[in-house]
């Protein structure tokens, strides 16, 4: 049986100017009242030529959407979190 424990693929990264397709691969969220948003993306690309200042001081959208369940419509994100890359 094979089983998998987390599965990130129904989250979605936008990268502003990046044209490579990128997977999430895993992310912590910190967030608390009256301060600023913090999120740790791990993502992966089959293009290894991403250069990091292609990436790195970019606009970015990460949208949480609920795991697809088979014979559901595809569902609308739950929140997408606009930030700049760091």
């Amino acid at each position: 049986m094979n089983v998998q424990f987390f599965d990130h693929a129904h989250h979605k990264l936008k990268i502003r100017g990046l044209k490579s397709p990128v997977d999430v691969l895993t992310f912590t969220g910190h967030e608390q009242l009256s301060s600023p948003f913090r999120y740790d993306i791990e993502f992966t690309s089959t293009d290894k030529a991403i250069e990091p200042e292609s990436v790195l001081m970019q606009d970015g959208a990460f949208s949480l959407s609920a795991p697809p369940v088979q014979g559901m419509p595809v569902q609308v994100p739950l929140r997408t979190l606009h930030g700049v890359i760091t």
